[in-house]
Order: structure tokens, then C-alpha cells, then sequence
């Protein structure tokens, strides 16, 4: 369907729809205005209101759950920072380096070494087992409550080669699930190298294991108030901890959550078993491990649905309110409003001798009042038409003869010139022909958008009857180029420049004064530079003009108001971006900047 087919069907509709309108009575429409102009709004402002608190309850859960994150990635990566320097500790203590570079055997080594390794174990309340092994095969351990690893020798070989990889950097394993005689449960550990402290060579490695309930400690008070879940993965996705406890050990390449997050911290939304969740998660610079927070997007929003049903229940009540009040009010303001019509239709067929029983002062009884004004009126306002039209007569012959006066101002000053030539006097008629060209450029107000050649044009016309006046006291140097000339501009834009220049700049000076007049082009934009090399100004003097310009200050009067108005024009047609600058310099002169779009390029652009 084209364009104004379209059109003309929208048309029509709505003029049916109004013709359907038009046709209801009076309490029908107040009802249905009633209805568009009250109850609508109220309900799509209670509506409103509902989403955007439930948008900002979500954007603040965000937030805060982002932060909360971030700070539990923190505390994560203070408590990792302890297990490594607790596996620094033996490095610090040279008695203990002696004897697990002895291959050697002794009964007070055992308990010596047995006594520091239980020390260790001690410090932190989750780690379960401290294993200490050296280069002859001996291994040296301190056991919690949950007993010995079962798989003890065969995952020795396996911390060794990660021990010697790290070469005296501690190393994160990942959680793993631990067996023992007593009870299983799931660990992460913390392995390290031990050297000599004189030649660096390695005598051992010293391996931590720490229960993921040193997580769940960190994490479980978020989790209470989240009403959520909380999962930890290493740097190959495999899950470290999880507040379910079903996920543990996991690989976790696939899920949705773990493609989703990209950067190092964020949020997103997203639905698990059909439940729909805020998910926000943060990475730890140390650990290179991921947290992700899942919080129920029901237990975040819970309170903001309570306020909006309850706003929607208070609203439905106040509209059925409203709704049964309009009808009670539009009955009773119908009843006279069919009186008025029966009176109205009276005085249609002629008949002005009626007359508005009013009964009360509401809107309906003075308009009864004013019917009852209007038909005793109705002579006079007919007499009051008649006498308007015979003043508009009046006012447009004397528009008429106003229009003439210009004409007779050119005529006389055309009559002068030819008498001045007459009487062999150039110079005279040259300068009524020259003014005459001004004033006519001035008052022809059909043309107010020129060009900058006719611009120039009319400012060297100028230019002559002031040097005329002078005796050629002013040059006026114009560079721009005639390219330019065709750019559209205001009507009358240099020459109050100029004539500022002359009566203020050139005042109190004898010799010759050089006004010049250049243009560059900026991107979209032209600039013109309007410069003299006169009197300049201070800088409270500057700083007034500049004032005055913008309309925040009153000069003396008289003075810059040639400038105001340019630039007040300016930014009335082009924008306030565009308009007057005024640079000024004390004995050295002024320069004034003119920016303006230029259209004539945009418009060549548009056309390439």
C-alpha cells in the first residue's frame, strides 16, 4: 500500500472515530473524557511507578550483589595469601630446613619435626592434614580428626611434580574429594618446594590440605541474605565449592553461566530449572578462581510486587471511586446543559426574548448567566462589528500609506542626485546615490536572508559615504575569496560591525584606521574575522561589552547595541552555538569573530 493511501485510510478513521464521538451526548463524552484525561493516566502512572521501583529494586540488587561479590572474591584471596605464607614458614626456620636435608633418621628428629608440622596444622582452623615430604622418600604429617589420606602415596608423585614446576612458588590445587579411614570430605591444598636458603637446592615440599568449609564460612552469611547460592570455579571451569554441595568437582565448561561470563567481573540474568535468577560474579586476580552469586529474582523482587499490587489494588479502588462520582456529576450537568440547548435553538429561529432560569452559581449557572448576557447584547455587538470594521479600514489605508513613505524617501533622494548632477556636483550625487542604495538595502524587509557578496556590497556603499564624510580616513581591506560570496547569511551583519569600529575604535585617533575583514573555514562552520587596529580596549571594558551581548548587563546608551543585535539575530536564526566574539586589546585594536553554518557546503554535500 503506498504511502498516501496509507494516509487517507488513517484519515478516514479517525474521522469516523470522531464523527462516533461527536455523536454521544453530553454524559457519554464526560464519561469517556473522564475516563482518557483521569482514570487512564492514574493507572498508567501507578503503573509506572510500579516498574521503574521494580527496575531500580533490580538495578540496586545488581549493585549491591556486584560489590558483595567482589568482596567475598577479596576475603577469598586473603585467606589463600595465609596458606601461602603458612607453607613459607619452614623457610623461615633453619633448624627445620637441617633436618629435612638429613637422610638420617632419629627419634628426636621425628618428634621435633612431628611438633613444628602440628604447630603449622594449628594455625588455621580448616586446614585437616600438613604433609611434609624430603628428597630420601620420608614423609613427615600432622593429622586433624578426619585421619590420613587414603591415596596418600599416589598422589605424593603428583605434588612433587607440581612442587618442583612451581620451584619454590606455592601452588593452588583445586578441590578434590579426600578419603580417610574416619570420613570422606572435599579439600583444596596449597603445595610448595622447600629449599636451602644457600644454594637454593630443593630438599622437599610441604603440602596443606584445607576443608571447603573455610569457604562455606565466608560465604554462607551472603547466602542467607541473598536467599541464593554460591558457586566457586578454578581456571578450567571445575567447580571448587558449592553452596548446594551437589556441584563439588564438577566441570562446568558448558554451562550457560560460565559462556556468559567473559570479563572479569559482571552481572547477568538467567533462568535455571525454569527458576529465573540474577547472576553477578567477580574473578580473583590471585587465584584466577571465578565466584558466581545467584539470586532468585522472585526473593529479590518480593517487596517491589507487594508495592505494586497494592498500588494497583488502591488505584482500581480510586478509579471504580472517581468512576461512579463522574456519573452522578455528568447527569446533574446535563439537565442544564439540554435547558441552555432548548434556549440556544429559540434564539437561532430569531426569537431573543428568552431568558436562563439560573439556580446556581457553578459553571453551568454562569454560563446561563452569560447566555442571558449574550441576547441582550446581541444589538450592540452587531453595532461594536460594524464600527471594528470600518477601524480596519482605517488601519490598513494607513498600513498602505506607510508602505508608500519608503517610496517617497527613494523618489526625493532620486530628485536630489539628478539635481546635484544637474548642477555639475558628482560628488554630491554620488552620495545621495549611494544612500539611497543603503536605505534601500536597509528597509526591504521581503528580503531578509542575503548572501556575503551582497553583504559586501552594501558594507563598501557604507564605506563610501564614511570616507566621503572622513576624508578617506578608513581603509577597508576585504579578504575573502569570491568562492564565498554565494554563503547565505543574516541581512545587515558587517556593516554595524564596521560603523561600531568607526565611531568607538577610531574616536580620539587622526591618522588612517585599517579595518579587514577575513574568513576561514572550520568544519561545518564559517568564520568570519572582523579586525581593527584602533584604540582596543581594557579589560573591564571588554568584559562589559561581553555582558551586555549576552543580555546580562545594560551599557551606556547607545553603545554596543549594533553588536547585541547582530548577535542576538544570529543565534535566533542559526542557534546560541553561533553568534559574536569579542577580542579586545588596549592600544593594539579589537577583532570580533562571526561564526556561522555554512549551509552552502552542507548543502553541496548533501547533493554529492
Amino acid at each position: 500500500m503506498r504511502k498516501g493511501t496509507r494516509g487517507s485510510v488513517f484519515r478516514s478513521a479517525a474521522e469516523k472515530l470522531w464523527v462516533s464521538f461527536a455523536n454521544l451526548n453530553m454524559q457519554q463524552k464526560l464519561l469517556i473524557v473522564f475516563l482518557s484525561l483521569v482514570c487512564l493516566p492514574v493507572v498508567m502512572a501507578s503503573y509506572a511507578s510500579s516498574y521503574y521501583y521494580t527496575r531500580s529494586i533490580k538495578a540496586n540488587t545488581i549493585a549491591y550483589a556486584t560489590e558483595i561479590t567482589s568482596k567475598m572474591v577479596v576475603k577469598l584471596d586473603d585467606y589463600v595469601t595465609d596458606l601461602y605464607n603458612m607453607s613459607a614458614m619452614p623457610l623461615y626456620n633453619k633448624e627445620f630446613l637441617q633436618w629435612l636435608a638429613d637422610p638420617n633418621i632419629e627419634l628426636q628428629k621425628i618428634k621435633s619435626m612431628d611438633l613444628y608440622i602440628e604447630n603449622l596444622n594449628k594455625i588455621k582452623p580448616d586446614t585437616m592434614s600438613v604433609y611434609v615430604f624430603d628428597n630420601y622418600g620420608h614423609a613427615f604429617f600432622n593429622i586433624k580428626s578426619m585421619g590420613k589420606r587414603n591415596n596418600l602415596e599416589e598422589v605424593k608423585s603428583e605434588w612433587a611434580q607440581i612442587a618442583e614446576k612451581g620451584s619454590g612458588r606455592p601452588q593452588l590445587i583445586s578441590t578434590r574429594e579426600v578419603s580417610t579411614d574416619k570420613d570422606t570430605y572435599y579439600a583444596f591444598s596449597v603445595v610448595r618446594q622447600l629449599k636451602q636458603l644457600n644454594d637454593m637446592s630443593p630438599i622437599g615440599y610441604i603440602v596443606f590440605d584445607t576443608n571447603i568449609t573455610a569457604i562455606n564460612r565466608q560465604i554462607q552469611d551472603v547466602d542467607q541474605v541473598t536467599k541464593g547460592k554460591t558457586i566457586l570455579v578454578d581456571e578450567n571451569n571445575t567447580v571448587v565449592f558449592d553452596s548446594d554441595g551437589k556441584l563439588i568437582t564438577r566441570n562446568l565448561s558448558d554451562d550457560e553461566s560460565i559462556r556468559m561470563a567473559t570479563a572479569d567481573r559482571g552481572s547477568f540474568h538467567i533462568d535455571v530449572d525454569g527458576k529465573s535468577y540474577i547472576c553477578t560474579y567477580a574473578k580473583s586476580a590471585l587465584t584466577k578462581w571465578k565466584m558466581f552469586v545467584y539470586i532468585p529474582m522472585e526473593d529479590a523482587t518480593r517487596q517491589a510486587a507487594v508495592t505494586r499490587n497494592i498500588t494497583l489494588l488502591t488505584t482500581g479502588a480510586f478509579v471504580t471511586f472517581a468512576l461512579l462520582i463522574a456519573i452522578a456529576i455528568s447527569y446533574a450537568l446535563t439537565r442544564p446543559l439540554s435547558k441552555i440547548k432548548t434556549l440556544m435553538q429559540e434564539v437561532q429561529t430569531g426569537n431573543l426574548d428568552v431568558s436562563f432560569n439560573q439556580k446556581y452559581r457553578d459553571e453551568v449557572g454562569l454560563l446561563g448567566r452569560h447566555f442571558n448576557i449574550m441576547v441582550t447584547r446581541v444589538r450592540e455587538l452587531l453595532e461594536e462589528v460594524k464600527l471594528t470594521q470600518t477601524r480596519k479600514k482605517e488601519a490598513e489605508y494607513a498600513a498602505l500609506q506607510s508602505q508608500i513613505n519608503p517610496h517617497f524617501i527613494y523618489n526625493t533622494l532620486e530628485m536630489i542626485r539628478m539635481k546635484a548632477e544637474l548642477n555639475d556636483d558628482e560628488e554630491v550625487a554620488d552620495m545621495t546615490f549611494t544612500l539611497g542604495k543603503l536605505l534601500r538595502y536597509g528597509v526591504n524587509h521581503e528580503e531578509q536572508h542575503v548572501t556575503v557578496g551582497k553583504e559586501l556590497e552594501h558594507l563598501n556603499n557604507y564605506m563610501l559615504l564614511q570616507n566621503s564624510r572622513f576624508s578617506n580616513k578608513f581603509r577597508l581591506v576585504i579578504d575573502i575569496p569570491e568562492s564565498d560570496y554565494e554563503i547565505p547569511c543574516i541581512k545587515l551583519m558587517f556593516q554595524p560591525i564596521v560603523e561600531n569600529a568607526i565611531h568607538y575604535a577610531f574616536k580620539d585617533r587622526l591618522e588612517e584606521g585599517t579595518i579587514r575583514i577575513s574568513v576561514r573555514h572550520k568544519g561545518e562552520d564559517v568564520v568570519f574575522t572582523v579586525t581593527d587596529d584602533g584604540s582596543g580596549m581594557d579589560a573591564q571594558r571588554l568584559k562589559a561589552l561581553r555582558e551586555h551581548m549576552t543580555g546580562n548587563r545594560v551599557l551606556t546608551p547607545g553603545k554596543g547595541i549594533g553588536l547585541r543585535n547582530v548577535n542576538e539575530r544570529i543565534k535566533l536564526q542559526y542557534g546560541e552555538v553561533y553568534g559574536l566574539t569579542v577580542e579586545s586589546t588596549e592600544n593594539e585594536g579589537t577583532r570580533i569573530t562571526i561564526r556561522l553554518p555554512d549551509k552552502r557546503l552542507r548543502e553541496e554535500g548533501l547533493e554529492c
